[in-house]
């Protein structure tokens, strides 16, 4: 029996027919905003609700068995959080992961990662689905659009983060799965991510030049090649504006001539 306390929400187009309003998935049973079993709670204290059913999948209706808030958009932002976080793994390899890597992987690894891939995109999809134009008792209401703002990485713009990592990947040659993990660390400040990586090189390039001096200095001169890297290293830290070939020079005639 229809319950007459509830006015229905219908798709405005006929492409959104049968569609779940929560995530785009195909619907097949129906939500309502506040539930059923708390509609009596909002009416007596005169809270906010939309007072809509709507259509809805079957996992989304099961997602939000546990929210009791009476506006579908509150219910849109609880679930969507549950969606986040119930598929947070393959959301996870989508980020980390595009198919033109796949390549590069062995076959059983090849198949897991392409799964995951499928499925994170799905599920990230569905997290961020903003319904459709719908009408209820004849109005109409245009479902607005959230579009994301766009990220900027060194002045290039995308519409997605996902976009951005593939080609910041490709672009600065970084690992898509690094550039994930290190986002929580800069505030997900993807040009961050990119300049910390860039220093880190330089810093590893810096130190093996280091080394390599100092392992060739110290053949030169019959030394230890830990006791001139320490030494240099000493050097640097009191004036970072030494370079090591001068660093070298200083330890040659400060410690090495003067013993010899």
């Amino acid at each position: 029996m229809e319950d007459q306390r509830y006015r229905q929400l219908r798709p405005l187009y006929g492409a959104d027919f049968h569609t779940c309003f929560y995530c785009g998935c195909l619907a097949t049973e129906f939500d309502f905003a506040p539930p059923q079993a708390h509609w009596q709670s909002f009416f007596v204290r005169q809270a906010s609700a939309d007072n809509l059913k709507l259509p809805c999948c079957r996992e989304c209706r099961l997602l939000l068995t546990g929210c009791a808030m009476g506006l579908v958009e509150q219910r849109r932002e609880w679930l969507q959080t549950k969606l986040s976080a119930k598929y947070a793994k393959a959301i996870g390899v989508y980020l980390k992961w595009n198919h033109n890597e796949l390549a590069e992987l062995d076959y059983g690894l090849r198949h897991s990662i392409g799964a995951g891939l499928e499925l994170g995109e799905e599920a990230h999809r569905r997290a961020n689905y903003q319904g459709y134009p719908y009408e209820v008792d004849g109005a109409v209401v245009a479902q607005a659009t959230i579009k994301p703002l766009p990220i900027s990485v060194f002045e290039q713009r995308f519409d997605t983060l996902k976009q951005a990592l593939v080609a910041v990947s490709e672009q600065y040659r970084i690992p898509q799965a690094k550039l994930v993990e290190a986002l929580a660390k800069h505030d997900n400040n993807l040009e961050a991510v990119v300049l910390a990586h860039q220093q880190q090189q330089a810093d590893q390039l810096a130190k093996r030049q280091l080394q390599q001096a100092c392992r060739q200095f110290a053949k030169q001169h019959g030394q230890s090649s830990r006791y001139v890297t320490n030494s240099v290293e000493r050097y640097l830290d009191k004036d970072p504006e030494l370079t090591v070939a001068e660093a070298l020079d200083k330890l040659l005639s400060e410690r090495i001539l003067p013993r010899a």
